[in-house]
C-alpha cells in the first residue's frame, strides 16, 4: 500500500483569597526563594535562567531492539535498523524515596515529585487547587509545590516496559483495567498557544493545555474546560529544568548547553519511513556531516527537549506563529493533509507498543507542526508526541509513516 505523508487534534476564577492567605501563612519551604504571581489561569512560578548542564535529559530506559515488524534482534553498524535508542548510552534515572513515603526525588533532574496523587480528576484551572492544598499542608515538608511544565512532566516518561510509561517502582499509577489505564492523563502547566481546529465532535476554537498520558505514552493537548477531566501530580525544585540554552556555532550546528546536545540547524528536507531514518544517520556519519561522524536519531526525550511550546503554526498571538522550535532552527515548510501551510513530524529512535500485549512495530515521533486529524485541522497541538508504524505496509492505521529527520549528537 502507498502511505500518505500526513502531518498530525477555561476560563476560570482566580484562586480564592482564602487559599492565597493560607499559602502566605504557610510560608516558603526551606529552599524556595522565588516569588509567584497569579494570572487568569494558574499561579505562575518564574523560571530560573538556564546554565550549562541545568537540563539533563534522563534516558528512556528502553533496552529492547526491534526490526520493522517488532521482532527482537541486534543489528550492527552498517545493517538495517542499526542506531536505535537502546544502542547508545544514556543517563540512567536515579530516584530516592523520602522516609515518609510521600515524595520521590529525581537525583538527575533535581526535581521532587509526589509519589502518589489523589483520586480526583480536574479541569485545568481547578488543578491549581491541588497544588495550593499541598502547600497549605506543607506536604512532605514543603510549600512550593506546583503543576509541572510539560518538559518536567515528560522527564518521568519511562519506556522500559510501557503501559504504563512510568517507573512503577517509584511512582503510583492507579487503574483497574487497560481501558482505565489508557486515560491516565496528567496535566502540565503549559497551555497550548493555538486552539482546537474544526474537528468533528470537538469544540472549534477551544483552549487546550498539554498533558502526558502515562497509560498510552502520548503527549497531547487537551481541552481545558470541556470533556474529560484529568489528573494532577505536582512537582517542586530546579526551576531551570526544561529551559534551553542555545548557542549558534556558525557552522550549521546549534548546541544546547543546558542539555549538552548538538543539533543540525536544518532538517533532512524530506519524509521517509523509520528504517530509512535510521539509515540516514549512518549515511551522514560516513560523509562526516557538518564535521562530525557520531550523529544519531534522537530518542523520544531528547527530541522533545527541543520543542518550543510557546510557538505553533496556528498561535493566536502572531508573534508566536511558526514551527514549535526556537527560531534559530529551520524547519522544512510543507502542506499538510488539508492543504494548509504546516511543518513536519520527526522520527525518534525509540520504539513504541500500541497496547500492553502488542509488538514493537511502531516508533515515536514528535510534531513540530500541527498534530492534525487527517484533514489539516489541529487536533492535539504542535509539540505532541505520538507513534506510527515503522515501515510502509506493515499494518492497519498507517498515517504518519513518512516523517522527517533531525539528527543529534552529544557535545564532547
Amino acid at each position: 500500500m502507498k502511505a500518505k505523508i500526513r502531518i498530525e487534534s477555561i476560563t476560570s476564577t482566580l484562586v480564592s483569597a482564602l487559599i492565597l492567605l493560607n499559602m502566605s501563612l504557610a510560608g516558603c519551604s526551606k529552599d524556595d526563594t522565588s516569588e509567584t504571581t497569579i494570572t487568569g489561569d494558574l499561579t505562575t512560578v518564574p523560571r530560573t535562567a538556564a546554565s550549562k548542564g541545568s537540563y539533563p535529559i534522563v534516558g528512556t530506559s528502553q533496552t529492547g531492539i526491534w526490526d520493522g515488524t517488532g521482532n527482537i534482534f541486534t543489528p550492527v553498524l552498517g545493517e538495517a535498523f542499526f542506531g536505535q535508542d537502546a544502542q547508545f548510552a544514556h543517563t540512567t534515572p536515579v530516584y530516592t524515596k523520602s522516609s515518609d513515603g510521600l515524595t520521590v526525588k529525581d537525583e538527575v533532574t533535581g526535581l521532587t515529585w509526589q509519589k502518589s496523587y489523589d483520586s480526583g480528576t480536574y479541569y485545568w484551572a481547578a488543578s491549581q487547587n491541588v497544588a495550593d492544598n499541598l502547600n497549605t499542608q506543607k506536604y512532605g515538608g514543603f510549600s512550593d509545590w506546583r503543576l509541572p511544565t510539560i518538559k518536567e512532566l515528560y522527564s518521568l516518561w519511562n519506556a522500559s516496559a510501557g503501559w504504563p510509561w512510568i517507573d512503577t517502582k517509584y511512582f503510583d499509577i492507579k487503574y483497574t483495567d487497560e481501558q482505565d489505564l489508557s486515560h491516565a492523563i496528567f496535566w502540565s502547566s503549559d497551555k497550548y498557544t493555538g486552539v482546537m481546529g474544526n474537528v468533528s465532535g470537538e469544540t472549534p476554537g477551544a483552549e487546550l493545555t498539554f498533558g502526558v498520558n502515562f497509560g498510552t505514552g502520548h503527549i497531547k493537548s487537551y481541552s481545558i474546560s470541556v470533556g474529560p477531566k484529568h489528573q494532577v501530580r505536582c512537582v517542586r525544585g530546579n526551576l531551570a529544568y526544561g529551559v534551553n540554552l542555545f548557542q549558534n556555532n556558525n557552522d550549521g550546528t546549534i548546541s544546547d548547553l543546558a542539555t549538552s546536545l548538538m543539533w543540525p540547524k536544518a532538517d533532512n528536507g524530506s519524509g521517509m519511513d523509520w528504517e530509512h531514518a535510521l539509515a540516514y544517520a549512518q549515511t551522514q556519519n560516513k560523509a562526516n556531516f557538518l564535521g562530525h561522524n557520531d550523529w544519531r536519531l534522537p530518542n523520544t526525550k531528547e527530541l522533545q527537549s527541543l520543542v518550543d511550546y510557546t510557538r505553533s503554526p496556528g498561535a493566536t498571538n502572531p508573534a508566536n506563529v511558526g514551527p514549535a522550535i526556537n527560531a534559530m532552527f529551520s524547519c522544512t515548510a510543507i502542506l499538510n493533509d488539508g492543504g494548509k501551510a504546516d511543518y513536519p513530524y520527526y522520527w525518534t529512535s525509540t520504539s513504541a507498543i500500541s497496547n500492553p500485549t502488542g509488538t514493537y512495530n511502531n516508533a515515536w515521533y514528535v510534531a513540530f507542526g500541527r498534530a492534525e486529524n487527517g484533514s489539516g485541522e489541529d487536533l492535539h497541538g504542535a509539540g505532541a508526541v505520538r507513534f506510527d508504524k515503522k515501515i510502509v505496509g506493515t499494518g492497519e492505521g498507517e498515517e504518519r509513516v513518512l516523517n522527517y529527520v533531525r539528527l543529534v549528537r552529544n557535545i564532547q
